[in-house]
């Protein structure tokens, strides 16, 4: 671990709403976020990743993203957010079908229903939001002018001024890779894209802005609400589920009551399987209840039960039934097997 000659530090690290600790660090300040990271799990035994905020004097000591090591001030106050890792992801989601039986409420549709693999489809989703984004790949063209600003930034400083169609390129498709992970991604999230853009190519970086890359995080802020619109016309279920169409009378406005994932969620309202619309998955349903009747016929019914998954998804969704009208619609669900494949 390599430090700053400076000396002692003495911190304050928040790690959850009622646990805050001090941390001294004898030889100074880390040179990077990563050692003071690094540093923070190993002096309190955290083992999931984590990132960190300090509070920021020209925001009234609002907690922000730390971009620079410089931002640590001695007896300063840092907040530890934990991120979620692919593998407590899988965890969560091996958990099939159940959630869905205890989160159905005739009031509250928010619940934390896991997903099911049946059916693979354009929004098909499976992994969580990663704890350091990956900024993908450009087309050729902007590519190479971002290779040429990028040797000009580092030879000579020279920031690039990117042309409405070189930016209009990079937002598209830093919006498409976002969309894999969350349709409804939060303000942290959209700051995490903007400052691994910038730090991948520094000649995007803004002159004015107080990280470098304010106004890029608010543009992929406008060119995520203009793909949930585009999908929301290609009929996109995750999207259309929060028009306004969709919503009852004195719901009807776009930012009241938007149904989105929480944290361990991650195909949220899947479409249905191929080649299967909603008429025949309530055949399939109906199927189902027939299936109950008969011994020895777990494999068939738990088949017919992972096909029906986006039906019932949505149903619960938009439907919001009563939980006893939707225990005996979806009696298998309600099994003594289907407990037992949770537990």
């Amino acid at each position: 671990m390599i430090f700053k000659m400076t000396s002692p530090l003495r911190l304050r690290i928040i790690l959850g709403e009622d646990d805050a600790r001090k941390l001294i660090l004898p030889a100074g300040t880390p040179v990077s976020i990563e050692d003071l990271c690094h540093t923070v799990k190993t002096s309190f035994g955290l083992q999931q990743d984590i990132r960190l905020q300090y509070q920021d004097e020209d925001f009234g000591n609002e907690f922000m993203n730390m971009s620079d090591v410089s931002e640590v001030k001695n007896k300063g106050t840092l907040k530890v957010i934990f991120l979620q890792s692919p593998q407590e992801e899988n965890a969560r989601t091996s958990q099939s079908q159940a959630t869905e039986s205890v989160s159905i409420s005739s009031a509250d549709t928010d619940d934390t229903e896991p997903i099911s693999s049946s059916g693979s489809s354009p929004s098909s989703r499976h992994w969580v939001w990663p704890s350091v984004f990956t900024v993908p790949q450009f087309s050729y063209e902007a590519e190479f002018e971002l290779e040429k600003a990028n040797t000009a930034c580092a030879n000579g400083g020279t920031l690039l001024n990117p042309s409405p169609k070189l930016k209009s390129q990079i937002l598209e498709r830093l919006a498409e890779e976002i969309y894999k992970f969350k349709a409804y991604p939060t303000d942290n999230d959209l700051t995490d894209v903007a400052e691994a853009l910038v730090k991948k190519h520094p000649c995007l970086r803004e002159q004015g802005s107080f990280n470098g890359c304010y106004g890029w995080k608010i543009s992929l802020k406008y060119k995520m609400a203009n793909l949930r619109t585009k999908l929301r016309g290609l009929g996109c279920t995750e999207v259309t589920i929060n028009s306004i169409k969709n919503k009852s009378g004195d719901n009807r406005q776009a930012a009241f009551n938007v149904k989105k994932p929480k944290r361990a969620e991650v195909n949220y309202c899947p479409h249905h399987p191929k080649g299967q619309t909603s008429e025949s998955l309530e055949q399939e349903r109906v199927a189902i209840l027939s299936e109950l009747t008969k011994r020895n016929n777990d494999s068939v019914v738990s088949a017919k039960m992972e096909k029906t998954f986006s039906y019932r998804r949505q149903e619960v969704l938009q439907g919001q039934p009563m939980v006893a009208d939707f225990k005996s619609r979806w009696q298998a669900l309600f099994t003594a097997r289907e407990d037992t494949m949770v537990r």
